[in-house]
């Protein structure tokens, strides 16, 4: 009773966290940074702010120099969703590089780097990724274990305490054995979790920082809430137990909550809609899923037509629940239908539809045909039915490595939102210069941005300016659109079609008086839709 009360004490105080926990939108995104990625400035700033759609925590950030050498830098909480970074004094000449890498809310760690020049733009090096494929390939490895932990462990010790208690040959080795192995799995979670969000090779996790960053995450909730419901299903294991049934209730809420405390779904907004949803989805997958192995194993058993039948009055319920709560998540997550066939989330969403819907086929002819044979005694049919029920598990397993890999797919409400990313570029020349912004920075109708300087950034009033953008390579010839000044001096075209992704001459011809023209070149990577 005592481990009871501490569990029990633990789920409450997670419960409260997630009720608290404020809004969020969708996989953590850079929405705008100061100064802008690609801007070229007259002085050096004193500070940089980078802007994100949901809250983040910092986790490393190196400052590289025109000179190929780069420092760490510091983040401070300036807003929910802004860090600001302090620059030191003297910055030199020449293009700077700012790798960042923040966790963001759904526990997933999110890196880039924002350019900016002072003076001139010059030669700098690419900022690269020191990401070890090892940590990634170890990440999926032990989410699958980790899922069939709370699937096959949580949710069998939930069934075997309700629908088959007392029945011998009931499968429960194999239930303890996927529990044990989903707390040993839960531990190096955190681990891999830290190595992956600092990028440090998978050696790393041999250092406290890993253990420390990854339990700091909102992964790191979802860990706790996972062992409380891996320890509390293991209870209900032993014969012991006084409370195996309200362990079982206990382990079942503690394995939603755990996944609804963390991940792409559960960190979209509307979070009334989501959490809920991510919740209702773990419960009702595990009640089926768990039940699978037992039922397998009590096939064997001439009890097997008592256990079917108050099996099969519940199963109905859990499956309604799952088609429903995961209708509403992909809903929220893909947006447009296109996103299924564009993305590799949406990819990875059909694929396990696909195998959901030859799981459901398959648990309806179990229903409908099998289990009427076995409820009326017949021995034949309970090998059958074990046979097929084997063949259930294996489709899930394909499907929780389907699931795991989504780990490394933004969802496409968030590649929506990196999208939408204004695109940049700084043209210079003695006599004058320009920088154009493209909002969004990808294919399609966009709007214009120009501010027109001196060579030496002071002001420069033009009487015209003309934007013109050629793609040759796409076999696109120039197209030319006059822009119109605001009463801010930025001169804007609203309505400009960039037919294709790629990368774009862009030239603007500046009429600076009757006698004068400047005309400025560059080149601008524009992504696709």
């Amino acid at each position: 009773m005592r481990a009871l009360a501490i569990i029990g004490v633990v789920f409450a105080a997670l419960l409260s966290h997630l009720l608290a926990v404020s809004p969020a939108r969708a996989h953590a995104t850079l929405v705008a940074s100061e100064p802008a990625d690609g801007a070229v400035l007259a002085t050096a700033p004193s500070r940089m702010t980078l802007r994100f759609n949901e809250p983040v925590s910092p986790l490393v950030l190196r400052l590289g120099a025109p000179d190929g050498k780069a420092a760490a830098v510091q983040a401070t909480q300036e807003r929910e969703s802004s860090l600001a970074i302090a620059l030191t004094q003297g910055l030199a000449q020449g293009t700077h590089l700012l790798s960042w890498r923040v966790v963001s809310l759904d526990g997933h760690p999110i890196g880039g780097t924002v350019m900016f020049s002072i003076g001139a733009p010059s030669a700098s090096p690419a900022a690269q990724s020191t990401g070890d494929p090892a940590v990634s390939a170890a990440l999926w490895s032990l989410k699958i274990i980790f899922y069939a932990g709370l699937a096959v462990g949580v949710g069998g010790s939930f069934f075997l305490a309700w629908l088959a208690p007392g029945i011998p040959g009931d499968g429960r080795f194999i239930v303890a054995t996927t529990l044990v192995a989903g707390l040993v799995t839960t531990l190096l979670l955190v681990g891999l979790q830290g190595a992956d969000a600092l990028e440090l090779p998978l050696f790393g996790l041999a250092s406290r920082i890993a253990w420390e960053t990854g339990l700091g995450t909102s992964f790191g909730k979802t860990a706790i809430a996972a062992a409380i419901a891996l320890f509390a299903a293991l209870f209900t294991l032993d014969a012991r137990s006084r409370n195996p049934r309200h362990l079982s209730l206990l382990a079942m809420a503690a394995a939603g909550l755990a996944l609804a405390l963390s991940g792409h779904a559960s960190a979209a907004a509307p979070q009334w809609l989501t959490r809920p949803s991510v919740f209702a989805h773990a419960v009702s997958v595990m009640f089926w899923v768990g039940a699978l192995v037992p039922l397998a194993a009590i096939m064997r058993n001439e009890a097997a037509g008592a256990v079917l039948t108050r099996f099969s009055l519940v199963i109905p319920f859990a499956v309604a629940a799952l088609v429903v709560s995961g209708a509403a998540l992909a809903v929220v997550q893909v947006e447009q239908p296109a996103a299924l066939l564009t993305t590799a989330y949406g990819q990875i969403l059909c694929a396990k539809l696909a195998l959901v819907s030859l799981l459901l086929a398959l648990a309806a002819w179990n229903r409908f045909h099998l289990t009427p044979a076995v409820m009326s005694g017949a021995e034949s049919s309970r090998r059958t039915l074990a046979r097929s029920i084997k063949i259930e598990i294996a489709i899930v397993l394909v499907i929780v490595g389907l699931v795991a890999a989504w780990r490394f797919t933004p969802p496409p409400r968030a590649v929506a939102i990196a999208s939408a990313r204004p695109a940049l570029v700084h043209i210079h020349s003695a006599a004058a210069m320009a920088d154009v912004t493209f909002e969004p920075g990808r294919a399609g109708i966009v709007q214009a941005s120009i501010v027109i300087m001196t060579g030496d950034f002071g002001g420069l009033d033009a009487r015209e300016v003309l934007l013109v953008m050629e793609n040759k390579a796409a076999g696109i010839e120039a197209i030319s659109r006059p822009a119109t000044k605001g009463s801010d001096a930025i001169w804007r075209v609203l309505q400009l079609p960039i037919p294709v992704a790629g990368l774009w001459t862009v030239r603007v011809e500046v009429l600076v008086n009757d006698f004068e023209k400047v005309t400025l070149e560059e080149r601008i990577d524009i992504r696709g839709r």
